[in-house]
């Protein structure tokens, strides 16, 4: 006569999700106790204290390393501190939080209809209002106004005229890149399809549509060495790729 045969029970496949969820819930029981900042380092930072820093992160000490969320923090370093162009933050095991901060430099000036001057950055962040005093050697822009300026905020336009902001960026940054900031007067755009700006006292540049605008410049340099120290007048780069100069 056969034997029935007994079948073992599985207790693997109810103990193992089990230990699984224990492993889990002491995994971050033991990140909840340890793991708690004790040190901040900020690095980077001349205008803004780290204690400035540190108050706009939101971050205080006794928080949780793993729990913090770094992008929430820097989002509101940017929002608080006009003056900080990036911030990044990087943990450092066991309690230990480090805040790295790129500082924005004023670089150019614009006016508000009510006549309110603001500082702007490389990246036409509004930095701050200004009085004429404080904005000796800032590059003077024209042929835009401010919509609604706000500290802290990107220069906003009215009119749809939003690209002549990014046109404006892009030139302003290679003017900081290049180190030219010192010898540029002012930039006029009015025209967005060929912005202009004032160079050396010497040379009213046309820049032409917003296309290869890096070649341009390196153009514009490579005719000026070229040039007598008296030479004067209009150089115009939106044409044929070449540098065509109108004598004054």
């Amino acid at each position: 006569m056969e034997q029935p045969v007994r079948r073992k029970r599985n207790r693997g496949g109810v103990w193992g999700p089990v230990s699984f969820l224990l492993i889990v819930i002491a995994a971050v029981f033991g990140m909840s106790v340890f793991f708690r900042v004790h040190e901040v380092a900020v690095t980077g930072n001349v205008r803004y204290t780290s204690e400035e820093i540190l108050l706009a992160s939101g971050i205080e000490e006794g928080d949780n390393l793993f729990f913090i969320n770094r992008g929430a923090a820097t989002a509101r370093i940017n929002a608080r501190l006009p003056y900080v162009e990036q911030a990044w933050i990087e943990r450092s095991l066991p309690n230990r939080l480090e805040i790295h901060i790129t500082e924005s430099d004023a670089i150019a000036v614009v006016t508000a209809e009510d006549g309110t001057i603001w500082v702007l950055d490389r990246g036409c962040k509004l930095l701050a209002s200004a009085g004429v005093e404080e904005t000796e050697g800032l590059i003077e822009i024209r042929g835009l106004r401010p919509a609604e300026p706000e500290v802290g905020e990107q220069l906003s336009l009215s009119g749809g005229e939003g690209p002549k902001v990014d046109y404006l960026a892009n030139i302003l940054g290679l003017i900081s890149d290049l180190g030219m900031q010192e010898d540029v007067r002012w930039i006029d755009m009015t025209d967005y399809a060929s912005p202009s700006f004032r160079y050396l006292e010497r040379f009213t540049v046309r820049l032409g549509a917003d296309s290869g605008l890096e070649y341009k410049f390196q153009l514009m340099l490579s005719a000026i060495a070229l040039l007598s120290a008296g030479d004067r007048g209009t150089l115009d780069l939106g044409i044929d790729n070449r540098v065509h100069l109108t004598y004054d």
